[in-house]
């Protein structure tokens, strides 16, 4: 059975930790990184200078509150010079050691989101996460929770740093001070020495039993919230993207219903997480606001023994206050805890779910396409198109068609090499293949760089416009570094004759249609599909199409029917 560190029915176990290390290590092993190892030891050593500056705070509370007492007035003065020497290098230090931990973070942070953006865009694994039961809102594990894991674990780290070299400091201090405490039961006399240690302990220890019956739901809590939050922020994202259709549906009641229905679901887990932290915070804040008190009465027997002056009494307090604050370092950072291993777990479960997902199967390029046996599946592994032969030469021409729901898409989806769920031999023709989709996708930008998308070579403007031109869209081709969100600008038509322009502009080995003149007239549709033939007579064509006008522009043609069925 695994040992772990209770923290409420879902336990930080020995599995968290170990996903927090395999999140970690990469970065942190590497020698590459040596600076950042430089940086946050830099941070450490300031932060430890300030407790070595705080036991020099906690002598000159004695001397300050003796003195006073003892009305030695030439003492004060010095005193008044001193403390503001000692405040001075604590404020610096804690300064500059925060500044240092947050150049730690962004260093850390960077490299972290970099590899995950790669581990996320590598080898279509974007896409085939959409494919199954896909980890939720990538997007915020990468932007949000990439930010709380570097963040909180090297608060936490130097924090808990911090706290033991406290505990170190001023646990002398206070053994010291304490003296022995001596009370007579039951006819013996018995003595504790360094009480006021001992007193410290055991209220720490009370303290963290409290706080972790009160507090231990928060991790899941805190789990649901992230993920809530996300789920809303896409819901509206959603929205955004569709925003035309919703409109001509007159859709705005019915989305306005779902989106505050999806709300509802935040405000529900919000109420249970402030509840939850309001009976937390009762518990933190009272058992705070009493410590502050218990070492002035814990230390009244010293000081009727004459033991210890008022200022060693201030004295005391301060040290007490240190060791209860390094013992009481779980009570303090109990939420941001429970905040910390969410995390870790939902960047766990994501990284895992990239690396094992169900990767393509290689396949091998020759002079001519070939599919041999081909039988393409659904994600649960049941035949979609069964048994299919067929060869192309280069720059032949291919129509696939058949009744909706049939695969045609997913068929030439594994063609293109990112549909996972096939048997059989796929042998592409060598060179580069282009697969345009029935909606394009057109990022924001210059229209130069939309058009180029997603090659980075140079073109020249003149060969932009030229390709704008052959596909009927000379009004834009009047300007081409002219910026705008370009989905939302072009219409439908517009959206597909710009997608053909870029199998112009980019000449591939392999050209797969899918739809891609789905919007357009049938005029239009027959005289793009002859430009492509005309401008790439060695390309190789393959499209999916209900077009039937379109039938004769191919000399091969390939009818799926029901049941799994092709005709060739």
């Amino acid at each position: 059975m695994a040992r772990c560190i209770a923290l409420g029915r879902s336990e930080i176990s020995m599995q968290l930790l170990k996903q927090f290390w395999l999140l970690a290590k990469p970065y942190w092993i590497n020698r590459a990184h040596w600076f950042t190892w430089v940086l946050l030891a830099l941070s450490i050593g300031a932060l430890l200078s300030v407790v070595e500056a705080s036991v020099w705070l906690n002598t000159w509370n004695k001397e300050f509150y003796d003195a006073l007492v003892d009305l030695e007035f030439d003492k004060i003065q010095p005193l008044m010079f001193e403390f503001c020497v000692i405040i001075a290098i604590i404020v610096v230090l804690m300064v500059y050691g925060q500044w240092l931990q947050q150049l730690v973070i962004i260093r850390w942070r960077t490299w972290f989101t970099e590899q995950l953006i790669s581990q996320w865009m590598t080898d279509k694994t974007y896409y085939r996460m959409t494919l199954g039961d896909e980890p939720d809102n990538p997007d915020q594990r990468i932007a949000e929770d990439a930010r709380l894991l570097t963040s909180d674990t090297i608060s936490l780290f130097v924090g808990g740093i911090q706290a033991v070299a406290v505990l170190f400091a001023f646990t002398r201090i206070l053994w010291d001070l304490s003296g022995q405490l001596s009370f007579e039961w039951n006819n013996e006399t018995f003595q504790i020495a360094g009480y006021l240690f001992w007193v410290a302990l055991v209220y720490s220890i009370v303290g963290t039993l409290v706080t972790h019956y009160f507090g231990h739901p928060l991790h899941k809590l805190n789990f649901a919230q992230q993920r809530k939050e996300a789920d809303f922020r896409a819901r509206l994202l959603r929205r955004r993207d569709s925003a035309e259709q919703i409109a001509l549906l007159k859709g705005e009641a019915t989305e306005q219903r779902q989106l505050k229905n999806s709300f509802q679901f935040i405000a529900s887990n919000w109420y249970s997480l402030m509840n939850r932290e309001k009976k937390l915070g009762l518990v933190v804040n009272s058992y705070h606001r009493v410590a502050m008190m218990v070492p002035l009465f814990a230390g009244i027997p010293a000081l009727m023994a004459k033991s210890i002056t008022i200022g060693g009494l201030f004295q005391v307090r301060m040290a007490f206050m240190k060791v209860y604050a390094g013992f009481s370092w779980f009570v303090h950072n109990y939420a941001k805890l429970t905040s910390w291993s969410a995390t870790v777990e939902r960047l766990g479960t994501f990284t895992d779910a990239m690396q094992q997902q169900h990767q393509a199967q290689n396949i091998d390029c020759q002079t001519s396409m070939q599919w041999r046996e081909l039988t393409v599946q659904r994600p649960d592994g049941k035949p979609l198109l069964e048994g299919m032969n067929i060869e192309l030469n280069a720059g032949s021409h291919l129509l696939v068609s058949g009744a909706s729901g049939l695969g045609k898409s997913t068929l030439l989806r594994t063609i293109a090499g990112i549909w996972p769920f096939y048997e059989g031999q796929i042998f592409q023709q060598q060179g580069e293949t282009m697969l345009l989709p029935q909606r394009p996708y057109l990022p924001s930008g210059t229209l130069h760089d939309c058009l180029n998308y997603p090659a980075t070579q140079t073109v020249s403007n003149e060969q932009l416009q030229q390709v704008l031109q052959l596909v009927g869209l000379d009004e834009l081709a009047k300007d081409v570094e002219q910026t705008g969100e370009w989905q939302q600008v072009l219409s439908g038509g517009e959206q597909q004759k710009f997608s053909l322009a870029r199998a112009l502009l980019a000449q591939p080995d392999t050209l797969i249609l899918d739809e891609a003149t789905s919007s357009l007239d049938e005029a239009t549709a027959i005289a793009l599909i002859e430009l492509i033939k005309q401008q790439l007579p060695q390309t190789t064509l393959m499209m999916v199409s209900h077009q039937a006008v379109l039938k004769p522009l191919f000399e091969r043609h390939l009818d799926l029917m029901p049941y799994g069925a092709a005709k060739a």
